[in-house]
Formats: C-alpha cells, sequence, structure tokens
C-alpha cells in the first residue's frame, strides 16, 4: 500500500473567546455562530478529504473485539448522493480557506441538511486525524525489525516520541506505568477516527464545541 496523500493539519488557533451570550447583543452572537461554524467546516473538510483517499486505495475500517481480534470490515465509500453540493472533484485536491469562499459552500449547513452529531471537540478531532494517518503511514512503510519490538509497537512509539510528543508528555502525567498505556490510546485514537470517517461518508460529523 502506498501512503496518504493528505497530510497532518496543524491545530489553529481560533481566535473567538469564552462569551456571555446573554450580555452580547445579536450581532455578536451572529459572529461567533460563524465562527463555530467555520470550525466545523474546516474539520469537516479535512475528514472528507481523508475519506476520498482512503476510498481511492480501497481501505476498509476494522470493527475490532475487545482482545483486538478483527471481528468485520467496513469499506471506506464516500456517498456521492448527499454530497452532491460538495464538488468533490475539486474538493480533494483544493485548500480549505478556497473552498469556504464559495457561498454555496458555507450556506451547506443551514440548507443542505446537514447536521453535526456527538460532542467531539475541534482539538480533539485534530489528534485523532494526525494519529490516523501518521499511524496508517507509519504501518505501510518498510520496516527493519529492531529486536523484538513489533512494527506497531514502533509506530505506536514515533508517533509518541515524535509526531505527537506535545500532547503525550502532557499525558504521561496522568498514566501510571508508563508507555504501554499510551500505546494503547494511540490504537484507540485509531479505532475512534475509523468510526468518524465512516460517519462523514454518510454525511454526520462530531460536534464541534
Amino acid at each position: 500500500m502506498k501512503e496518504l496523500k493528505v497530510k497532518p493539519i496543524p491545530t489553529r488557533n481560533w481566535k473567538d473567546k469564552n462569551v456571555d451570550l446573554a450580555a452580547e447583543g445579536d450581532n455578536d452572537m451572529v459572529k461567533l455562530q460563524e465562527s463555530v461554524d467555520k470550525r466545523i467546516y474546516y474539520m469537516w473538510f479535512n475528514y472528507l478529504k481523508l475519506c476520498l483517499n482512503l476510498e481511492e486505495i480501497n481501505y476498509s475500517v476494522e470493527n475490532k473485539g475487545a482482545k483486538g481480534e478483527a471481528l468485520s470490515e467496513t469499506a471506506v465509500k464516500v456517498n456521492r448522493k448527499i454530497y452532491k453540493d460538495w464538488d468533490l472533484n475539486v474538493l480533494y485536491t483544493m485548500n480549505f480557506k478556497k473552498w469556504y469562499k464559495d457561498p454555496k459552500h458555507k450556506n451547506l449547513f443551514t440548507e443542505g441538511g446537514f447536521k453535526p452529531q456527538g460532542g467531539a471537540r475541534h482539538h480533539s478531532l485534530v489528534k485523532r486525524y494526525n494519529v490516523f494517518i501518521e499511524y496508517y503511514n507509519g504501518m505501510n512503510r518498510e520496516f527493519n525489525e529492531k529486536g523484538d519490538i513489533s512494527q506497531e509497537m514502533q509506530v505506536c512509539e514515533d508517533i509518541i516520541e515524535k509526531y505527537q510528543k506535545k500532547r503525550f508528555d502532557q499525558l504521561k502525567i496522568n498514566v501510571v506505568s508508563g508507555k504501554i498505556e499510551l500505546h494503547d490510546l494511540v490504537k484507540k485514537d485509531v479505532k475512534i477516527c475509523g468510526k468518524e470517517i465512516l460517519s462523514c461518508c454518510q454525511g454526520e460529523f462530531p460536534k464541534i464545541k
């Protein structure tokens, strides 16, 4: 398998602050809602590009049991009927800023019936998205054995120590036994992201608070 075309994305520093909506005017409420909507579009846009890339390489999301055994697989396939107004033919190669400038794209949520689901936060979505890409690419690179360490263990180690070091350095404070639990967190991110990818294919996406 080849590495994914899509790349990890940086965590954006959104400028809106905590606002007491009851104390603000209608115009401020509108601006705040627009900022929230833009976050949703930004992440949905990137997840959908990932879905298109995974569909292109015939990727399937595994449903694993408690012990890690594969129970079933679901092919990643974007529902073209649902996304008929998203210009999928150009979205795959377009950056978000350019895509979002088109009024028909900005109005998709209000006019197209798309409704975010769940309660995932923006930064969590970014981190899981990036971990998924880093994990997939790492598992599909040529692997040179290093003692008894498996490729999966090495990939998780690289994510923890190199690609997502800042995040996992923060998590280590709350982890008692060290790297084993952190490796499990990497695989948990990949598993959750797989579910989000399948939902995105069908026009659903976690709500960003």
